[in-house]
């Protein structure tokens, strides 16, 4: 019973979002789906990792925008040039509703597009391989603090103790001189999950980022991220 309970409270957390429940893993809970077609719904940008007193020379952008090939739809939208070899871009929302001071267990399901093909050479990395997606949690609103993050994300390919890489935007389709996005989908497993434990008020910060080793521009436009809640 307790599983049914925290997914009806997710869903009434989420009450109002524009897409339907659907299953992650038909066995393992529910997850919910954010389609940025119909907005941010309560995402917002993060940066960090960077000197913030010369962010100009990073040219950091972020924000709903129509798809590049399929300008019918729009997806969330943020680019950087990792002028530190270390930029952190991300998306974050925090989550209500859930049982208070509980422990959950979170996976996650990223679709985007991304420009940067497979095996591709790059500054310092690959554009594709080098830049490594992280799915991650905060009992805190993850941003950035001085020069990092105030969350352990660990650094490129490491995960950190808030944070797990979970792959990267190397791309089939997308080309190696960056002239065309194409669609990419990361699932995690359950091996991925991450713990998540909610505050005395049932909240948690969740986030999904990519932490660059490609000393060059990132761009993506994340379509969708749905995420399963499941009690420990």
């Amino acid at each position: 019973m307790k599983r049914v309970a925290v997914i009806l409270s997710v869903a009434v957390a989420v009450a109002g979002l524009t897409g339907c429940n659907v299953d992650l893993n038909p066995e393992d809970g529910r997850a919910f789906n954010y389609d940025f077609n119909a907005g941010a719904q309560g995402w917002t940008v993060g940066f960090s990792d960077y000197p913030v007193d010369n962010a100009e020379i990073f040219e950091l952008e972020s924000g709903i925008k129509k798809l590049p090939q399929n300008p019918q739809k729009s997806g969330y939208f943020i680019s950087g040039m990792n002028r530190s070899d270390d930029l952190f871009m991300f998306l974050k929302r925090q989550f209500s509703g859930l049982e208070p001071s509980t422990k959950y267990y979170a996976r996650v399901r990223l679709s985007f597009l991304s420009d940067a093909g497979v095996g591709c050479m790059g500054i310092g990395g690959s554009p594709g391989e080098s830049v490594y997606l992280k799915f991650g949690y905060g009992d805190k609103e993850p941003k950035q603090e001085g020069y990092y993050l105030n969350l352990d994300k660990g650094n490129q390919a490491q995960s950190g103790a808030n944070a797990k890489v979970i792959g990267d935007i190397a791309t089939a389709g997308a080309d190696c001189d960056g002239g065309k996005f194409a669609e990419k989908t990361v699932q995690t497993t359950t091996a991925d999950r991450i713990p998540v434990y909610s505050n005395a008020q049932g909240q948690a910060w969740l986030f999904v980022g990519t932490d660059s080793g490609h000393e060059g521009l990132t761009a993506l436009y994340y379509t969708s991220i749905e995420i399963a809640l499941e009690p420990f």
